[in-house]
């Protein structure tokens, strides 16, 4: 290993250009519903060299709207890099100079892999609502899918934020012999009736879309969901210290009067060019029915956690209100009673759910992270 990369100081640099990769099944996969999918394929990016004995391996967990491109750019002319290219690099957070970095586009998502884009079989055309029930275990599963045909077997840490957390908390208790670490930010064991009645929102937006407007109708419905949602993922003083009460030029009544209106009509035609109404519905229920006491303690959430090996830390930030930091600290009690190796660190950041995404946010975040990931012993590192 490199002295830079030792060095706390060392200036960071850049992953450059990557490519994306495939991984194909053609049996597919029995998702927890017990259905069939197949043939399967899945989109997954790679960053830094894997060690000949596999031990540097970490999984990254894309959120909602992510995908497998997390750093770099596909093009030199790339607007921008990959979604977590603040933090993925040599000397970075996740250090590519020590760590073999794997990011993997989740089941239903636009990105490449499987979803209601793809050509259901049955029919020679698009899934589309056809498309069988995700839950949030299916995106785990398709992970270790995709490690095993790599031949990584045990993961050095599983790294993720929002529906990423809930993937890399997931894996700690499905899995707890294959994570030595497992790095959870602003995700709690299972999502709270408020997430659910967000999401629910969102998708009756689509859906009355589709029914009343077809497509174009689902699409609107879509825009109008990456609103709602947007607004969850931002706190009252961001919207204060970005927009305040300030006005457009617009003289109509019921068009966009003020900033904060136009920002959210940007925010939302942006996002219908690199997603899907169809793909939004799926990956939304998914997060709905994440619960890991459910799922894996019979109600009891105790009994879940008590699966737990790997060593743990939780990423909050005081104005989340979607995952509020309490949600994570109920996980953290509940594991340190258990005597298993835990800790919550609490950010102060006034941007709200997307902190973790914020470059404001990274010289508090990055020390949190790297200190966590390169501690030689499995316990917590300072920071």
């Amino acid at each position: 290993m490199h002295d830079a990369a030792l060095r706390a100081d060392a200036p960071e640099g850049e992953i450059g250009l990557v490519a994306p990769q495939r991984a194909v099944f053609p049996d597919g996969i029995t998702l927890a519903n017990g259905q069939r999918l197949a043939p399967l394929e899945a989109v997954y990016e790679t960053y830094g060299t894997l060690a000949p004995d596999k031990s540097n391996v970490i999984l990254l967990c894309h959120a909602l709207s992510g995908g497998a491109h997390a750093a770099g750019r596909h093009h030199p002319d790339d607007r921008k890099p990959g979604w977590w290219d603040l933090y993925i690099g040599p000397n970075k957070a996740l250090d590519t100079n020590r760590f073999f970095v794997i990011c993997i586009n989740v089941l239903a998502s636009p990105y490449g892999t499987t979803s209601p884009l793809s050509i259901d079989p049955a029919t020679g055309k698009p899934y589309h609502l056809n498309f069988p029930p995700i839950r949030v275990t299916d995106w785990v599963e398709l992970e270790r899918m995709v490690l095993e045909t790599l031949g990584i077997r045990q993961v050095y840490a599983v790294v993720g934020g929002s529906t990423g957390g809930m993937r890399a908390f997931e894996w700690a208790v499905r899995y707890p012999e294959r994570v030595r670490k497992a790095l959870v930010i602003a995700a709690p064991a299972r999502s709270s009736p408020m997430v659910i009645a967000l999401n629910h929102i969102q998708r009756q937006t689509i859906l009355m879309g589709l029914e009343h407007g077809g497509l174009q109708g689902a699409n609107r419905g879509l825009m109008l969901a990456r609103m709602l949602a947007h607004l969850s993922y931002l706190s009252e003083y961001a919207l204060w210290s970005k927009f305040g009460r300030d006005t457009t030029p617009e003289t109509d009544l019921w068009s966009v009067m003020f900033q904060v209106e136009s920002y959210l009509e940007y925010k939302a035609t942006t996002f219908l060019q690199r997603f899907d109404p169809f793909c939004y519905l799926y990956i939304t229920r998914a997060m709905d029915t994440y619960d890991l006491g459910y799922w894996y303690g019979e109600g009891d959430l105790r009994r879940a956690l008590a699966r737990v090996q790997a060593t743990m830390r939780f990423v909050s930030f005081t104005s989340d209100w979607l995952f509020p930091p309490s949600g994570q600290q109920e996980a953290v009690e509940i594991l340190q009673s258990l005597g298993k190796c835990a800790d919550h660190v609490v950010i102060d950041s006034p941007w709200g759910h997307d902190s973790f995404l914020v470059e404001r946010v990274k010289p508090q975040l990055k020390p949190v992270i790297k200190a966590f990931l390169e501690s030689d012993a499995d316990g917590m590192a300072g920071v």
